[in-house]
């Protein structure tokens, strides 16, 4: 097993050094020395499958990862803005109660304020008030002159 292991690496060495050295020499000359239409077939091959390779290659960077980093961004953005109007609506309400309380506390006080200052003159009249006698006298004086 290890043998035939050897030996298939071996040949595979010397193969691709030949190659190696066949190639070196040719692109030296300038030329290539044998089976010139199919090694030109096997090149046109091998570079139409690279195009195809690399247009893949950014076809999935462009529309696929970029559009996947876009919508997690989107994503992300989202969540932000449901967490603020969440935020938004539970102040608001607040304020709103806030507001309607105040605005219940100024009615009460107004209306104490006006009910107890007519209770106080109703009170001072009710203290100051002139006896039946009294009212007699003042009343005949103003019409005597």
């Amino acid at each position: 097993m290890i043998t035939t292991a050897t030996i298939i690496f071996a040949v595979s060495s010397l193969v691709f050094l030949a190659l190696t050295l066949l190639v070196h020499k040719e692109r030296r000359r300038g030329r290539r020395f044998f089976a010139v239409k199919f090694r030109n077939w096997l090149d046109d091959r091998v570079s139409s499958g690279g195009r195809l390779l690399i247009n893949g290659w950014e076809h999935f960077n462009k529309y696929i990862v970029q559009l996947n980093w876009y919508y997690s961004i989107h994503s992300v953005l989202k969540t932000i803005l449901k967490t603020l109007v969440t935020f938004y609506t539970y102040f608001e309400n607040i304020f709103e109660n806030n507001r309607k309380r105040t605005k219940q506390l100024r009615s009460e006080k107004r209306y104490l304020k006006e009910s107890n200052h007519l209770q106080q003159m109703t009170d001072h009249r009710k203290e100051t008030a002139l006896t039946a006698s009294q009212q007699k006298k003042l009343k005949d004086k103003k019409l005597k002159g």
